[in-house]
């Protein structure tokens, strides 16, 4: 029985490293096998204030943009505005917020980074 060559993206490792580099370049100071356990440790970063200022004004951005008129809200039955409401805020959200928390979890990278360097 001959073994497969074929390529499986599923199991290969390429794409989320390659992600993964996009989203924080500072991974690349550091070994593949030690990127998930620093990640973890970055995510435990607090927001600053300009990232709490940059969520809350994200948030109310996006709540003004949901607004409807009466007679557009009066056309729809309940359960469907709150879905059509859900389906164009989860883009939106993760558009204008998302950048805040992926400054804070740069941060929170550089700083494990630097402490670990530090530390070793």
């Amino acid at each position: 029985m001959a073994m497969s060559t074929e390529f499986n993206i599923a199991n290969d490792k390429r794409p989320k490293r390659m992600a993964l580099l996009w989203a924080y370049p500072a991974l690349r100071k550091l070994p593949y096998a030690e990127w998930d356990e620093v990640l973890k440790q970055a995510k435990k970063t607090e927001f600053d204030m300009i990232e709490r200022i940059w969520t809350l004004a994200g948030l109310a951005a996006v709540t003004y943009l949901l607004r409807l008129e009466p007679d557009q809200a009066a056309d729809l039955s309940l359960p469907m505005l709150y879905l059509s409401q859900f389906v164009v805020a989860v883009p939106l959200v993760i558009l204008i917020v998302g950048p805040a928390y992926l400054r804070c979890l740069r941060r929170g990278l550089d700083g494990v980074i630097e402490h670990r360097h530090l530390a070793g």
